[in-house]
């Protein structure tokens, strides 16, 4: 470790050596020549590469790198998930199970939702004290949404409306490069 550094500037050298030492006893060998290894040890990291890391510094470094290697084995040592293993039933089917917006009984659109629920899929609708539960998509249906107009309708009407807006565009491209309208 210390011959990939140019320069140690140690007040006393044997000291530091065998301080280093000591710290790098306490690890297992495998360890020991990935931290003092020059293409992954210590002195590939940014902060030590210019000079000699003081002992408490190895001894953090090397901690983390014991760390990392414990976090990894405890990782591998888990369970495959298998895809074929039995997984929990779905839950029943139940009334009002995917009812996600409450229409209350004073809302002008109650009546119509109510018709609706009549011959509706039970686990779209549920009554409730002072009003229904019923799933947005059935709202929509109803164009109970954007004052009766439904979410596709707003979709489709947006879409044209950008379809003529990027027309429209082509068009003036094309005559301030030079081309007539007719030509287009």
């Amino acid at each position: 470790m210390f011959g990939s550094y140019r320069r140690g500037d140690a007040n006393d050298p044997e000291t530091f050596v065998a301080a280093i030492g000591a710290v790098l006893a306490r690890y297992e060998p495998d360890l020991i020549r990935e931290v003092t290894d020059p293409n992954t040890g210590i002195q590939a990291t940014e902060k030590f590469m210019t000079f000699m890391p003081q002992p408490g510094e190895l001894k953090v470094y090397c901690d983390a790198v014991a760390a990392r290697k414990d976090r990894l084995q405890r990782l591998g040592e888990r369970r495959v998930p298998d895809p074929h293993q039995a997984r929990l039933a779905a839950p029943e089917a139940r009334p009002g199970d995917w009812a996600n917006v409450f229409v209350r009984s004073d809302n002008p659109r109650y009546e119509r939702v109510c018709t609706w629920a009549k011959t509706a899929d039970p686990r779209l609708w549920r009554a409730d004290v002072g009003g229904i539960w019923v799933g947005y998509n059935a709202l929509d249906q109803l164009g109970c949404i954007r004052g009766g107009t439904g979410m596709s309708d707003l979709a489709r009407e947006l879409a044209e409306k950008i379809r003529a807006q990027r027309a429209q565009n082509e068009l003036e491209d094309h005559i301030e490069a030079g081309f007539s309208p007719g030509s287009v």
